[in-house]
């Protein structure tokens, strides 16, 4: 898997933080993904997508949090260590180890158990635009539903004008979809 096509939103991205894609089960889920975007006031921009996915909170937060649950649909060589000021990181080389160089890096800045994490990126080799990537602020939140479904939104806020958070911007409007469908199918147990 290469630094373009892993997880880059969580963590994400959560890594946080982008598109873990996998081939049986990302490109059906992307028609459930909403893309709630919008421009402040100040003109900056806010990359937001929202999916609902059927099933408790609970199981969605574990998948974000959980290194053994996170490895499971993100990376076998996914290393989370789980506080503010720790890291969600992901090595792309099968050999890898935490701390390696060509790692996808997150520092976790914020949570709230069950609803919500805040990201800084650290290190995110390959990605367009990376140098202002750590300018962003990635934030996943959980919501949960009435009918025990979750709402996820997966947003990175402060995109300022300039070459660098145009192609930021590009990459993740086209990967942050695919990590959140590959989030849903994992937690509904497809």
């Amino acid at each position: 898997m290469s630094p373009v096509n892993g997880p880059v939103a969580l963590a994400a991205t959560l890594a946080l933080i982008a598109g873990a894609a996998h081939a049986d089960g990302s490109k059906a889920d992307l028609a459930a993904v909403r893309d709630t975007s919008s421009v402040e006031a100040s003109g900056a921009r806010v990359l937001q997508d929202t999916v609902i996915i059927h099933a408790p909170a609970a199981k969605v937060w574990k998948a974000l949090t959980d290194q053994a649950t996170y490895r499971a649909w993100v990376s076998p060589k996914s290393f989370i260590d789980f506080r503010v000021g720790g890291t969600v990181e992901v090595a792309f080389d099968p050999k890898g180890q935490p701390g390696d160089p060509g790692n996808l890096t997150q520092e976790i800045t914020a949570y709230v158990p069950g609803r919500m994490i805040a990201f800084r990126n650290r290190s995110n080799p390959g990605v367009p635009g990376g140098a202002a990537y750590p300018k962003l602020a990635v934030v996943m939140e959980l919501t949960p539903r009435p009918d025990g479904a979750t709402e996820v939104s997966l947003t990175q806020a402060g995109y300022g004008p300039g070459a660098d958070f145009d192609a930021l911007y590009g990459f993740f409007k086209g990967h942050n979809p695919e990590y959140l469908a590959d989030l849903k199918a994992f937690c509904e147990g497809r």
